[in-house]
């Protein structure tokens, strides 16, 4: 009977994965808008399944800044400010920084390794822009990214980004559908492999500040005008 009890508790646990995993991707690509409330009834109606999975989902995306929860007004998307932009990209910055410096530290053989893995990530990103596919722009981004942060093999830096990722793809998302990215944006990703290849690490840290400085400050300004 004890282990019928905990075969249940995995799957009430498996629920509760599924339907943050699935509110968290419509919070990312823009399904859900900033500010849009979540009913937890209301979920739990559509899904078909007891509210108890869907309160475990909301306090999960809660924990990862993706939804805010307020004393009478329930559970919303995330309305990243300003400031919660700068903090992401800062955060970004302080961590992809320390990964190249950790790959930088490690030798001509680390620096090789890491830019031959970044560099199978860029055809598939070409392949995203020309097709103005700008949401898969956005995941391979970050993918390279993510990407950066794995090469320096800390786990717990690792894990800190991936926590930090979903937040930090809602805001690319949203700089991609401001400002459609071109090949340069593959260029861009080319000159910091050429770079990690050479060890120079102060060009690398300065291309690194400028390459996310120029999106932070872009995702803070207001968005261009849309014509006719």
């Amino acid at each position: 009977m004890a282990g019928l009890s905990n075969l249940k508790a995995l799957e009430l646990r498996s629920t509760a994965d599924r339907i943050s995993d699935e509110l968290r991707q419509m919070i990312i690509d823009g399904t859900l808008r900033p500010g849009e409330q979540l009913g937890e009834a209301k979920i739990a109606g559509q899904l078909g399944v007891s509210r108890a999975p869907v309160r475990e989902a909301l306090q999960q995306l809660v924990q990862e800044r993706l939804v805010v929860a307020a004393r009478n007004k329930g559970v919303s998307v995330v309305s990243f400010t300003p400031d919660d932009i700068r903090e992401i990209y800062d955060a970004r910055l302080a961590m992809e920084k320390h990964a190249a410096s950790q790959i930088v530290s490690g030798g001509s053989a680390a620096r090789s390794s890491a830019a031959k893995q970044l560099s199978r990530i860029l055809p598939s990103l070409a392949d995203a822009i020309r097709a103005g596919d700008r949401r898969q722009v956005s995941a391979i981004d970050l993918e390279f990214h993510t990407g950066l942060i794995a090469a320096a093999g800390n786990s717990r830096l690792l894990h800190a980004y991936t926590i930090l990722s979903a937040e930090a793809l809602a805001c690319i998302n949203r700089l991609e559908i401001a400002y459609p990215a071109g090949l340069d944006l593959v260029a861009d990703h080319e000159h910091l492999i050429e770079l990690l290849v050479g060890g120079n690490l102060d060009e690398i840290l300065d291309a690194l500040s400028s390459h996310l400085n120029v999106a932070a400050t872009r995702l803070t300004s207001p968005l261009p005008a849309v014509g006719p």
